[in-house]
C-alpha cells in the first residue's frame, strides 16, 4: 500500500525554488545567456579561429547553478527565520503573560476581604448576601486594574457559588474537578484550560484557581477563580506580530497538536489538528489541500515557568511564503552605504564570496579568448571568412560583458537578501523587546494601584501611630516574596514620611521624609485608578541606581476616602531590563547570540535606559541618526548605520503601551525606544575604496573599424588607469599570469619567467617604468609580444585587456618632441574619437624601444643578468 506523504522537509530546495517568484527574473536572464553560450561555442568550434569557449560555457553553467541554489537557500533561510521568529515570539509573550497570572491568584486568594466573606458565607448566608455587593465592587476594582481578566468567581469547598463579578451567569453550584484540585494542591496555583460549567458557553476558558484559607489558616473556606481573557490576549499578540496584508498565520497548539487559537480561523479553525514537532526544522506541511511552510516552537519559559505545554506555530502558504523575502528593508539605506556593506559584510559565507570571483574569472577567460581571436585574425589576413569571425568575436566579448552584468546583479540580489534578513531580524527583535517592556510595566502600574487598596494599609495610615509599622512591614515582605521584580516596596504617610519597607537593607529610610516630585503627585492623585511614575533616574531607594518607581495613593477607609499616604514599588530595573534585552537579542540557528549584537532601551533623546553593551551605560547617549528616536507610538524604523568603525543593522520600535497602560485614556506618558543592533562588517569602506566601486567600466573604443583601407589594428590593454596599445601584428597572445616563476636578482620591473609554448620567457612589469608603481598582484594577464624581426618573445603584465580596434592612420600622431627622449617607451598617440564616452588617449608603445630598454641596457651591464628570451 502506498503511503500518503503529507509532509516533506523544507530542505528540498529544488522543490521550494519553484515557489520563489524572486528567482524567476534571474533564472530567465541566465537561461538566455546559456543559450548564447551554446550557440557561440558551436560557431567557435566550426570557425577554428582561436574562439573555442567550451570550457567557459561549462564554467558558466556550473556557476549559474551554484548562484541560483545559493539565492534559493537564502530566500528560504529568510522566510524560515521570519516564521520561526513569529512562532517563538508569540508563545514567549503569551507565557510571560501567564506567568504574571500565576502570581496574581496566589496573592489574591490571601486577600483579607475575600477570606472574611468566604468564612461568613459558610456560617451566615444572610450576612453574606448583605456583603456580596461590596465584594463584587472589590472584584470590579481588581478587573479595572488587571484588565486581562473578565470574571472572578468565589466558590465554597462544596462547589456552591458564593460570589462572582459577572452575575449574568446563572450558576448556583459547580461540579468542576478544579475545585477539589485547588483545595488539595501543593503547588501555588491550578491552571485549567478546558470547558467548565463555571463559564458555560466557552469552549476552552483559561482559569487560574487556588484555595482561600480561614483567617487562622486552619482550613479552606473556598476556592477563588480568575478567568483570563485568553482569546482576547491571543488576538492582541497576533495583531502585534502580523500586518493586515501578510499571508503568515500564527496559531497556538495544545500538547496534542490541536489549534487553541488562530490568527486566521478560516484557514486554521480552533480545534483543528496539525502535525508539528517541538523546535524542529521548518518543514513543508499540507492542510486542507494546501501546502504551507511551517515552523513550531516551544516557549523558552520565564523564571522557571514554561506554561501549559503549548507551542507557537507559524505557517505561510507555500505559493506566498517567500514574498516576505522580497520586502524592502534596504529601501531606506543610502546607495553608498549599501555598496559599502555589500563589499565589506562579514555575513557572507565563503561560498557566497566565491561567486563573484568565479564570475570574474569566466569574464577574464572570455575576454582573453576574444582578444586572442582578434590577434589571430589580424595576423592572418587570409583567414577564411574574416568578417564573420570578427562578428563572432564581438558577440563573444559582448556575452562576456553580459555575463559579468548578470552575475553582478544576481550576486547583489543574493547579498541584499542576506543583509535584509539581518535588518528584518533586528526590527522583529526590537519589537519583541518593546512589547515585553510595555507588558511588564503594565503589571507594575496594576500592582501599585491594587496594593494601595489593601485594607490593612488604609486602616493603619488612617489611624496613625508607630504601632502600625510592624504589621505593615510583614505584609510588604510577603508581597515582595511573591513579586520578585521589585527591589523594594515602601509605604509613606500623608506627610511623605516612610513608615514601612519590605527590604531590610533600606531600614535606614524609616522615619525619613521623601522629598520627591513623584511623592507629592501621588498624594494628589484623584482616584483609585490613578498612579504615578517617577522619571528614570538614580534613586537612593535603589542604591542610587536609575530606575522607575511606581506609586499609588493609599486612601482612608470608605468609598470617597482622601489620600492618607501612598505605596511605592521600586522596580528592579537593572536585573529586569537586562533580562528583557537578553531575551530580545538576535540568535543564530543553533541558538547562540549573534556575535557583536546588542540591544538597548533609550529615551527620545537617545539617552540609554538599559543596554546589553557594557560600553553603553545608563545615561550615555547612543550616537546614531535622530530618525530612530522620533517615532510615533508603536512606530518602527530600520536602517544601516556606521557605528564604531563598522556597519550595523539597526531596528527600532517606539513604545505603544499595553491595553489601557500608556493608552489615550491613560494620563501617563513616557516615550521609550527599543533598539537592536547587529554588526554587518568589521570595517567601513574607505573613501578611496568607494571611488573604485563607483568607477564605471573602461569605455570601449568607439570605432572598431576605421572604415577605410589605410588603417592599423592595435591590441590594447590597461596598466593601472592608463590605456596602452601595441601593433597587433607584434602580439602573440594573452595568457594567464598564474604561473610566474620568480628569479632572484632581477630588477623590480622584471617579475620572473613563465613557460610559453614549452619555452621560458621573461615577464616584465611596465608599470614600474610607466607609472613608478608595480602592477597590483591581482593582475593576472600577460601579453606575449615578439620583436619585429620575430627573434625575441617576452611578456608584459597588464591589469586588463582592451579591444583590438582598427584605427585610421590619420588619427595616429607621433609623440611631441619634448616627450621623444631616449627613455620613453611611447611611439605615438591616438586622439579620442568624438563618440567616445570617455575622452581617453590611447598611448601606443614601441616594441623596439621596449626591447632596447628591457634587454639592451641590461646586456651592456658590467655583470649582465641572464634574461630568458625565446628566439623564433
Amino acid at each position: 500500500m502506498r503511503k500518503n506523504r503529507l509532509e516533506r522537509p523544507s530542505t528540498d530546495i529544488n522543490y521550494l525554488s519553484g515557489f520563489m517568484l524572486g528567482l524567476r527574473e534571474d533564472q530567465g536572464r541566465l537561461r538566455e545567456i546559456q543559450s548564447v553560450y551554446d550557440n557561440l561555442t558551436l560557431l567557435g568550434q566550426l570557425l577554428c579561429a582561436g574562439t573555442d569557449i567550451t570550457q567557459m560555457r561549462a564554467d558558466f553553467k556550473e556557476l549559474a547553478d551554484v548562484l541560483m541554489t545559493q539565492l534559493a537557500q537564502e530566500l528560504r533561510k529568510k522566510a524560515v527565520l521570519g516564521l520561526r521568529s513569529d512562532a517563538r515570539v508569540a508563545i514567549d509573550i503569551l507565557v510571560r503573560n501567564l506567568f504574571e497570572r500565576t502570581a496574581d491568584i496566589g496573592f489574591l486568594a490571601t486577600d483579607s476581604e475575600i477570606q472574611a466573606f468566604a468564612e461568613i458565607a459558610g456560617s451566615d448566608p444572610v450576612a453574606a448576601a448583605e456583603q456580596r455587593p461590596a465584594l463584587r465592587a472589590r472584584f470590579d476594582e481588581y478587573v479595572r486594574k488587571y484588565s486581562v481578566y473578565h470574571d472572578i468567581i468565589l466558590v465554597a469547598p462544596d462547589g456552591k457559588v458564593l460570589a462572582r463579578l459577572d452575575e449574568e451567569i446563572p450558576l448556583a453550584a459547580s461540579r468542576d474537578p478544579l475545585i477539589a484540585e485547588s483545595l488539595a494542591t501543593e503547588a501555588a496555583y491550578v491552571e485549567t484550560f478546558r470547558a467548565s460549567d463555571l463559564l458555560p458557553g466557552e469552549s476552552s476558558p483559561l482559569i487560574y484557581s487556588y484555595r482561600v484559607m480561614a483567617a487562622d489558616d486552619s482550613h479552606p473556606v473556598g476556592v477563588l477563580c480568575l478567568c483570563f481573557r485568553f482569546q482576547d490576549e491571543c488576538e492582541r499578540i497576533f495583531r502585534s506580530l502580523l500586518e493586515e496584508d501578510e499571508w503568515t498565520v500564527i496559531t497556538f497548539l495544545s500538547p496534542e497538536g490541536r489549534v487553541i487559537a488562530s490568527s486566521d480561523p478560516y484557514q486554521f479553525p480552533v480545534g483543528a489538528r496539525l502535525a508539528g514537532g517541538d523546535d524542529e526544522e521548518c518543514r513543508i506541511a499540507r492542510f486542507a489541500g494546501r501546502e504551507y511552510l511551517a515552523s513550531t516552537c516551544q516557549s523558552h519559559g520565564y523564571q522557571g515557568y514554561r506554561g501549559p505545554g503549548w507551542r507557537g506555530h507559524a505557517l505561510a502558504p507555500l505559493n506566498h511564503a517567500f514574498e516576505m523575502s522580497l520586502a524592502g528593508e534596504l529601501d531606506e539605506v543610502p546607495e553608498s552605504v549599501r555598496a559599502g556593506v555589500l563589499e565589506t559584510a562579514t555575513l557572507f559565507s565563503a561560498e557566497l564570496r566565491d561567486i563573484p570571483l568565479r564570475a570574474t574569472s569566466i569574464q577574464h577567460e572570455l575576454n582573453r579568448a576574444v582578444w586572442n581571436g582578434n590577434v589571430w585574425l589580424s595576423r592572418d589576413s587570409h583567414a577564411l571568412n574574416t568578417s564573420f569571425a570578427k562578428v563572432l568575436l564581438w558577440e563573444i566579448g559582448s556575452t562576456g560583458m553580459k555575463t559579468r552584468s548578470v552575475f553582478s546583479e544576481s550576486t547583489t540580489n543574493l547579498y541584499e537578501t542576506v543583509v535584509s534578513a539581518a535588518i528584518s531580524d533586528c526590527s522583529a527583535q526590537a519589537a519583541l523587546a518593546m512589547d515585553i517592556m510595555d507588558r511588564n510595566l503594565y503589571e507594575r502600574a496594576n500592582d501599585c494601584r491594587w496594593w494601595a487598596l489593601t485594607g490593612a494599609f488604609r486602616g493603619a495610615l488612617a489611624q496613625g501611630g508607630e504601632a502600625r509599622r510592624e504589621g505593615l512591614t510583614a505584609i510588604l515582605r510577603s508581597i515582595n516574596g511573591l513579586y520578585t521584580v521589585y527591589a523594594n516596596l515602601l509605604i509613606f504617610d500623608g506627610a511623605g514620611k516612610v513608615v514601612a519597607v519590605a527590604n531590610p537593607a533600606y531600614n535606614d529610610m524609616l522615619g525619613q521624609t521623601l522629598q520627591t516630585e513623584w511623592m507629592r503627585k501621588t498624594l494628589s492623585l484623584p482616584d483609585s485608578q490613578s498612579y504615578c511614575v517617577s522619571p528614570f533616574a538614580p534613586s537612593p531607594l535603589y542604591a542610587n541606581l536609575p530606575t522607575y518607581i511606581y506609586a499609588a495613593a493609599i486612601r482612608a477607609p470608605g468609598e470617597r476616602g482622601d489620600p492618607v499616604g501612598g505605596i511605592a514599588i521600586i522596580f528592579d530595573s537593572a536585573t529586569q531590563f537586562a533580562a528583557m534585552l537578553e531575551d530580545a537579542l538576535p540568535r543564530t540557528e543553533d541558538g547562540a547570540i549573534v556575535d557583536g549584537a546588542f540591544a538597548l532601551f533609550t529615551d527620545q533623546e537617545g539617552r540609554v535606559i538599559a543596554s546589553t553593551d557594557p560600553e553603553l551605560a545608563s545615561g550615555m547617549r547612543l550616537e546614531i541618526g535622530r530618525e530612530f528616536f522620533t517615532l510615533e507610538p508603536g512606530g518602527e524604523y530600520a536602517n544601516i548605520v556606521e557605528f564604531r568603525g563598522r556597519y550595523f543593522a539597526v531596528g527600532a520600535r517606539m513604545s505603544a503601551g499595553y491595553r489601557e497602560y500608556k493608552s489615550a485614556s491613560d494620563a501617563y506618558r513616557n516615550a521609550v525606544v527599543a533598539l537592536v543592533l547587529v554588526p554587518l562588517s568589521d570595517r567601513v569602506l574607505r573613501p578611496d575604496e568607494q571611488c573604485l566601486l563607483q568607477r564605471t567600466d573602461k569605455a570601449s573604443y568607439a570605432s572598431r573599424q576605421a572604415g577605410g583601407e589605410d588603417a592599423v589594428e592595435i591590441a590594447t590593454f590597461y596598466i593601472g588607469d592608463s590605456w596602452y596599445g601595441v601593433a597587433s601584428s607584434l602580439v602573440v597572445e594573452a595568457i594567464d599570469a598564474g604561473d610566474i616563476t620568480v628569479i632572484p636578482g632581477l630588477p623590480e620591473w622584471a617579475r620572473g619567467c613563465v613557460m610559453h609554448d614549452d619555452q621560458p620567457i621573461t615577464v616584465f612589469d611596465l608599470a614600474a617604468l610607466l607609472t613608478g608603481r608595480p602592477t597590483a598582484l591581482e593582475a593576472r594577464q600577460i601579453v606575449v609580444i615578439r620583436s619585429p624581426e620575430q627573434r625575441i618573445s617576452f611578456g608584459i603584465l597588464v591589469d586588463e585587456l582592451g579591444e583590438i580596434p582598427e584605427i585610421a592612420a590619420e588619427r595616429i600622431e607621433p609623440i611631441p618632441g619634448m616627450l621623444a627622449n631616449g627613455k620613453s617607451l611611447t611611439e605615438s598617440l591616438v586622439k579620442p574619437h568624438p563618440a567616445d564616452a570617455e575622452k581617453r588617449i590611447l598611448v601606443i608603445l614601441s616594441v623596439e624601444r621596449m626591447l632596447q630598454r628591457l634587454f639592451g641596457a641590461r646586456l651592456q651591464h658590467e655583470a649582465p643578468l641572464t634574461l630568458a628570451y625565446r628566439e623564433a
